[in-house]
């Protein structure tokens, strides 16, 4: 007569070893660890997607108060200015293919040249005061005051890049 390797009963020399009650206590305990590992994959998931959704939150808000006052004057009427914290600058800049054709374009509006460079422009400042914006959130400011921007050529070697700087200085409005 055989004897079950788990528990010891015996049991016949043509049944299966371990015996059929451990086989099945041994089913049993693999699905509920498999239901147990399942629940905590989805407990995982569920603190996964509110952590998605808390830091999406928190960057909408941070956008929100990134999109501060901005004015190329010191002062402005309506503006009470309670703390000055620094000066903060931003850039932007493309590579232009040949800067010859840009001035051409610039020369002939006809062929459609100077709407394109209008538009990189636009999209240039657009980037410059969006970084002007965050770095005075940075500083906790939320207010940019005295606004100004430059655009100028950068070429080196072959490459000739259009640089658009923004730089301002970051204040505390009540």
């Amino acid at each position: 007569m055989a004897q079950c390797s788990i528990c010891g009963k015996q049991i016949g020399m043509l049944a299966a070893n371990p015996c059929t009650a451990c086989i099945t206590e041994m089913n049993e305990k693999h699905e509920a660890e498999l239901r147990k590992q399942k629940s905590l994959d989805e407990e995982i998931a569920q603190q996964e997607q509110r952590k998605q959704e808390q830091y999406s939150s928190q960057q909408e808000e941070r956008k929100a108060e990134i999109e501060a006052i901005l004015v190329t004057t010191e002062n402005a009427p309506d503006l009470n200015i309670t703390d000055r914290l620094g000066i903060v600058t931003a850039q932007a800049a493309f590579e232009i293919n040949n800067f010859k054709d840009i001035v051409v374009g610039l020369m002939n509006p006809v062929k459609g040249r100077s709407s394109e460079l209008e538009k990189q422009l636009d999209i240039l400042k657009e980037r410059a005061l969006y970084g002007l914006k965050g770095k005075a959130y940075e500083l906790k400011a939320n207010s940019v005051v005295a606004v100004d921007i430059d655009i100028s050529t950068v070429t080196i070697g072959q490459i000739s890049m259009l640089m658009l700087v923004a730089s301002g200085t970051a204040v505390v409005v009540e």
